[in-house]
């Protein structure tokens, strides 16, 4: 039974930290676990899930015979890189598929603890299982003695407790403890012997300071219950600071530079309190459905505070910049204001978005406010001093420095942007490094006036290319030879961002742990050139167009007479999919066609070239396979594995999603449909 469920965890290539409600007498996990829990993922009914999955086309795929032996490499790479339950309790939930479990639970929690402020805890309903489950941990227990650990007891809220201290195999002056007791037909095991009593303490008495507890998470579950009928069969909630913070310092690590966390959070984006979903397995023509809530309510005591500050200020001397102050209709303060996406109910594909697209997202976003609440960010991430204003000097820097472009940006350009961006991708073939394409597109109100800003900004660019195209220019800037570095504006450079992820300041990159809970941390930050090659026009039906090349901005407007995304039927089946799930007066649509957009990655790593692809997705897969051994060109997954992709492709279908702005957040629902 378990067998399958592992294997929903390649296909949703999740972060294996789970957790379930209980529909014993036992509390149900979220009140099992402390309210201190960032991240938080549940199996309500493994029974249903098993069930459910075996009825989905990625439960075809993961069985098909020409697949298998892929599949089962791929599963064992990604255990081994996502299962952080496996690598710091030495227990997966491989170990499980032997045992008539019912819930299963785990979270990583953050712990008032100078020595190790963080834990990970699972806890596993063993009912009318204890025997299997005593033979488990007694076969789990030897594993780490052999590993290395020494075994021990320890009293525990009473109780004796197995314990294994386990020493980090780079660095000998560094080990933790994992504990081990079953407790009213239930496995718990934690890496913190406080958070061991706090979980066996709340079987009599679950209390209210629990995940239960937690305002936001209740807020999303609520919405969640809301918009179906259909119970789900997972679960999941993270709080996103809360759990930034508490896996940093799991890797012990200090932000070199500036902490985005802290910076994120002093600009107001702490509103962002938290969010959390259901996804529901099999049900109709959906493989799978999704309904989340990311829980930002109004920053009431936050803005008038900042109403106070800056009314302090002018009363001192320093002048009010109106186009930022803060007023009593705001929502958010100071750059967190830029999370403005109005809903509307006109968000179907323009008429000159291709029908072979791999995906597609338009969103609504006020982007001319937004443009001026960036201002208090960037100040703050340069490091201006008081009364100093550093936006306003690189705006006129831009606007009158005889080497640069001379443009008055917030009056030549934001003042045309339009409320309305999409972003498309797709490929060439054959696949290749190079074959990855994308385009992103900015409404405009007067196409005329932003082509010249634009003319202006790319006379100072010195990579540039300029090619005519029906009458208009397209710029096409390539810097893929050389070493890009901050003084080089060709390249797109986030200083301390490593090539997925965000640096040493550890958002992770990895699922809920990460290298933060033991996987090896492989690669050193730095600066990165986000984008080496790209290309911008303005075109005549009112759109800045920025894409990977001039050649596909050329192909977008050749094909406006041809067939048109909208009028496909698996967009029909999607769009179709979507309003049954609620989706009306929106502020984000997503359409994405599974079997193109993974086909180039894929055909890369079946070439052996992943690691010379440049893309966010190849980054990311390279993090996933990890690097080349020695100096070999191949992933370590086995590739001579790999079937030919049409026999995954036949498996994988469209996907769609919807966002829409509410009051105190933003709810985002969503389907993969099968494949016709």
């Amino acid at each position: 039974m378990i067998n399958s469920f592992s294997k929903l965890m390649v296909a949703f290539a999740l972060t294996t930290i789970f957790g379930v409600q209980s529909v014993l007498a036992a509390p149900s996990t979220d009140q099992l676990l402390p309210d201190t829990t960032k991240a938080y993922f549940a199996v309500p009914d493994l029974n249903d899930l098993q069930q459910r999955f075996e009825k989905t086309q990625i439960f075809q795929l993961m069985n098909d015979p020409v697949v298998k032996p892929f599949a089962d490499d791929l599963k064992r790479q990604l255990q081994s890189r996502f299962d952080q339950t496996g690598i710091r309790l030495g227990i997966s939930f491989e170990d499980l598929e032997n045992l008539n479990a019912g819930e299963a639970a785990s979270g990583v929690i953050a712990v008032e603890d100078e020595v190790q402020p963080h834990a990970l805890a699972l806890i596993v309903d063993v009912t009318g299982s204890i025997e299997e489950a005593q033979e488990l941990l007694q076969r789990i227990g030897q594993e780490l003695i052999d590993q290395g650990a020494e075994e021990s007891m320890t009293e525990v809220a009473g109780q004796q407790v197995k314990t294994y201290t386990i020493t980090d195999e780079d660095d000998p002056e560094i080990s933790y403890n994992a504990y081990y007791i079953i407790h009213q037909d239930h496995i718990l095991a934690t890496d913190h012997a406080h958070v061991l009593a706090d979980v066996m303490g709340r079987f009599d008495n679950p209390g209210t300071d629990n995940v239960a507890g937690i305002k936001a998470y209740q807020v999303a579950m609520q919405r969640c219950d809301e918009a179906t009928e259909v119970a789900p069969q997972i679960r999941w909630f993270v709080e996103p600071f809360g759990y930034a913070k508490t896996i940093q310092l799991a890797a012990g690590v200090e932000p070199e530079g500036k902490n985005f966390q802290d910076l994120l959070l002093g600009q107001g984006f702490g509103s962002i309190q938290g969010l959390g979903g259901w996804i529901v397995v099999a049900e109709g023509e959906n493989e799978f459905t999704h309904h989340s809530f990311v829980y930002a309510p109004r920053d009431a005591e936050g803005i008038t505070a900042q109403i106070a500050l800056e009314t302090e200020a002018e009363a001192n001397g320093t002048a009010k910049d109106e186009r930022i102050a803060a007023k009593e209709t705001d929502r958010f303060r100071l750059a967190a204001r830029m999370l403005d996406f109005p809903n509307s109910e006109t968000l179907n594909p323009q008429p000159w978005i291709p029908s072979g697209v791999s995906t597609y997202t338009t969103l609504n976003w006020n982007l001319k406010d937004s443009f001026e609440y960036a201002k208090t960010l960037v100040n703050e991430y340069l490091d201006a001093e008081p009364g100093q204003d550093l936006f306003e000097e690189i705006l006129k820097g831009i606007a009158h420095d005889v080497n640069g472009p001379q443009l008055d940006i917030r009056e030549e350009l934001i003042s045309y942007l339009g409320g309305r961006v999409s972003v498309m991708t797709g490929f060439q073939e054959p696949v290749d490094v190079d074959s990855h394409q994308w385009l992103a597109a900015i409404d405009v109100n007067d196409a005329p006036a932003v082509r010249k800003a634009v003319a202006k900004f790319m006379s100072a660019e010195p990579n540039k290319q300029e090619r005519e195209f029906n009458g208009f220019t397209i710029w096409e800037v390539l810097n893929v030879e050389e070493e890009v570095s901050q003084d080089d504006p060709g390249g797109v450079i986030i200083e301390g961002v490593d090539d997925f992820g965000f640096g040493d300041e550890g958002f992770g990159d990895e699922g809920f742990g990460g290298e933060d809970f033991g996987a090896p941390e492989e690669e050193a930050t730095g600066n990165q050139s986000l984008i080496s090659q790209w290309a911008v026009t303005v075109s005549d039906s009112g759109h800045i167009i920025v894409a990977s090349s001039a050649d596909f901005i050329e192909d977008l407007l050749k094909e406006q007479d041809a067939a048109k995304l909208d009028s496909t039927e698996d967009y029909q089946r999607v769009d179709a999919a979507l309003k049954a799930l609620g989706a009306k007066s929106t502020s984000m649509r997503m359409f994405s066609r599974l079997d193109k957009k993974n086909e180039p990655n894929y055909k890369l790593m079946q070439q052996g070239k992943m690691q010379q692809s440049d893309t966010i997705m190849g980054k990311l897969l390279k993090r996933l396979m990890g690097p080349a051994d020695e100096n070999k060109e191949v992933e370590k997954l086995d590739v001579s594995k790999m079937p030919e992709y049409e026999n995954v492709a036949k498996y994988l279908g469209p996907a769609g999603t919807y966002v829409e702005s509410r009051e105190d957040g933003w709810f985002v629902s969503g389907a993969i449909l099968k494949k016709l």
